[in-house]
């Protein structure tokens, strides 16, 4: 069994995302912990300084009292719809309740975690707020397990799609993703490889092939020519039934597999889950 965490905001979750994170609570046999996060309980975020700057959220003490009682109302009634819709399956959930900002929480319970699942939408910011949103952004530097984020709605998985360069980073994310998902075993996987420094083959192909098909009984290798950001989207970009792997996120210009403006193309155009996770 897994430690598998998820994260959504309180004032605004669906059926479909709670859906989701039971789905992907299933396929790795875990217990989940959902933890409840509100944009007006929470302070201001306390981690290092966000790369993608954006407007705050508003703080507990700049509404009024009567808001105050209507919002934790509204609160209280969402997290008994919380239970009722985890109290239908035979899955072993438990609530938490956010006690700090939003960034700082989740990376904190990060930590002790071997997934965290969050849906692509989730915005803690008080003004307009970027696509993917910041908060997103944030979680995909900072947190210190793999991170899963998903669609609104997410649909039946057909395949999974291994990006892969020959770094540490992106076989690293293949590795954790096989260890995490063994029950994938069967499914179908294509791994996508785009021509880098003139190099027209995939690096280290032979070990690649001896680690994947051990745990994989169907893999295809796909070598594209191109932009990688570029090529990804066009072959992302009409699909909903495959989730998508990446070795890194903005840390540095060494780690990352994408610039951080590359991944986001791939967060804000398809609608399928995409995998991210850092050594």
């Amino acid at each position: 069994m897994k430690k598998v965490i998820a994260v959504i905001d309180i004032l605004h979750f669906s059926e479909d995302q709670i859906r989701g994170f039971k789905y992907f609570t299933r396929q790795t046999n875990s217990q989940l912990t959902i933890i409840c996060l509100d944009n007006l309980t929470a302070s201001p975020v306390s981690v290092t300084a966000s790369v993608f700057p954006e407007p705050p959220v508003i703080e507990y003490s700049q509404i009024s009292v009567e808001a105050r009682v209507a919002l934790q109302w509204q609160i209280n009634q969402n997290i008994k719809q919380l239970h009722q819709l985890c109290d239908k399956d035979d899955i072993t959930v438990v609530l938490r309740e956010s006690v700090s900002s939003p960034v700082s929480e989740i990376v904190n319970a990060s930590r002790f975690a071997d997934l965290l699942l969050v849906s692509s939408s989730t915005s803690f910011a008080a003004l307009s707020d970027s696509n993917p949103p910041r908060f997103i952004k944030d979680i995909l530097v900072e947190a210190e397990c793999p991170v899963m984020v998903l669609p609104d709605m997410s649909l039946p998985i057909k395949e999974i799609i291994f990006s892969y360069n020959g770094t540490y980073s992106s076989i690293y994310a293949i590795r954790q993703f096989t260890l995490l998902f063994p029950a994938y075993g069967d499914m179908p996987v294509k791994v996508v490889y785009v021509t880098e420094n003139d190099q027209a083959t995939i690096p280290s192909k032979k070990d690649l092939k001896a680690y994947l098909d051990a745990h994989y009984s169907k893999v295809e290798y796909v070598v594209l020519n191109g932009n990688p950001a570029t090529e990804f989207l066009a072959l992302l970009i009409r699909r909903d039934d495959c989730i998508v792997t990446y070795g890194a996120f903005g840390r540095s210009a060494i780690s990352r597999f994408f610039h951080p403006s590359d991944a986001d193309s791939i967060l804000r155009t398809t609608n399928i889950p995409v995998f991210v996770t850092h050594p």
